[in-house]
């Protein structure tokens, strides 16, 4: 099982840097003056994920006229095949060499030779360190399929971009969402969903870390049965494209289509809330495609729960991020949390090194 982290290679002070956020449904790409802070978000282009062409154009549409050869980017990627586990470890074996594997295999049902693994702090998301556990037992496990990697390096390079840093967008919005809610300083725990195709990612967060994760074999295609039998369609295609179109209401059949979801949401949440005495009030979903946003209010409103509502502008500014002329605040939304937080983690990994240097 590997853990290890690649030092990014770092841009010179005045060189512009990439940020591609590939997710399951909706890729988002960024033209940065700097991956270093102090920077600006110059320009953002999003399409979908699996136009290769889109991206191409995005490229060309960002980039200098004169560029030629690839563009150096830090890259966050959703495949399905990812995951992120929180476990709690027995620190009486964690320096057993094969301890950490055993996890991986056992609990999660997941070949650890087979994936690219990272163990990180639950708390903080630093790197776990076997060898000064302390008393710090609850990490995350994330990583894809070994496999997965070289596929995804191989479609980056066809497309003309260069991975400085590959990471998962998951971790990315994640790490962000937690930033967010210390820069409030909020005490509310927030349900993050990440309703992807064939199944729901569903994580607990707080200002304290991440505090718990499950995956939901539920997704958006589990609705689209419902819209034809609700709606009388003739067969699933047709169903399927008036879903994803956003051209009629369906806010008012929201419990019906999310009827699946909600049964293991309020489950989940109702584990949560008897282990830690406390109460989830708000929900965020940050890979709805724009078309479907509105689940996220409908999702809400079924569990009993508010939806975050970002101050993104004020967030930034604190973190040395501004918006250029060419981006608006309005712009901003749930779903630009992953590219946010890839811009961080870039801006914290060149400060690292440039101090190791």
């Amino acid at each position: 099982m590997a853990a290890a982290t690649a030092k990014p290679m770092l841009f010179a002070a005045k060189t512009k840097g990439y940020a591609l956020d590939r997710g399951e449904q909706t890729s988002l790409l960024a033209r940065v003056s700097a991956l270093q802070a102090p920077l600006v978000l110059e320009e953002l282009r999003e399409f979908d994920s699996a136009d290769e062409v889109a991206l191409q154009n995005a490229l060309a549409a960002l980039r200098p006229k004169k560029s030629s050869g690839y563009a150096h980017t830090h890259c966050g990627v959703s495949p399905q095949s990812r995951f992120i586990r929180r476990a709690s470890l027995d620190l009486k074996r964690i320096k057993e060499p094969d301890y950490l594997a055993e996890v991986v295999n056992t609990q999660f049902r997941i070949d650890a030779n087979s994936h690219a693994i990272a163990v990180l702090n639950a708390g903080d998301g630093q790197g776990f360190d076997t060898s000064r556990p302390g008393t710090n037992k609850d990490v995350i496990f994330c990583g894809l399929p070994s496999a997965e990697i070289n596929r995804l390096q191989s479609d980056f390079l066809r497309a003309g971009v260069f991975p400085e840093r590959l990471e998962l967008s998951s971790m990315a919005a994640l790490g962000a969402i937690i930033d967010y809610l210390k820069f409030t300083e909020s005490t509310k725990p927030t349900l993050v969903l990440e309703l992807g195709p064939d199944q729901t990612q569903s994580y607990i967060v707080s200002a304290r870390g991440v505090e718990a994760t499950r995956p939901i074999a539920v997704g958006l295609d589990a609705m689209v049965p419902v819209v034809q039998k609700e709606l009388g369609l003739k067969d699933e295609e047709s169903a399927r494209k008036l879903f994803f179109s956003n051209t009629f209401d369906f806010t008012g059949m929201g419990a019906s289509l999310c009827k699946r979801l909600l049964k293991e949401l309020q489950s989940s949440m109702g584990f949560y809330e008897v282990q830690t005495g406390q109460s989830i009030s708000q929900l965020i979903c940050p890979v709805l495609p724009a078309k479907l946003a509105w689940l996220e209010g409908v999702i809400a409103a079924q569990i009993g729960v508010s939806v975050l509502q970002p101050e993104f502008v004020r967030w930034l500014n604190a973190r040395q991020i501004t918006l250029g002329e060419n981006v608006s605040a309005a712009a901003l939304d749930a779903r630009k949390f992953a590219l946010l937080g890839l811009l961080m983690s870039a801006t914290s990994a060149a400060s690292s090194d440039a101090v190791a240097a």
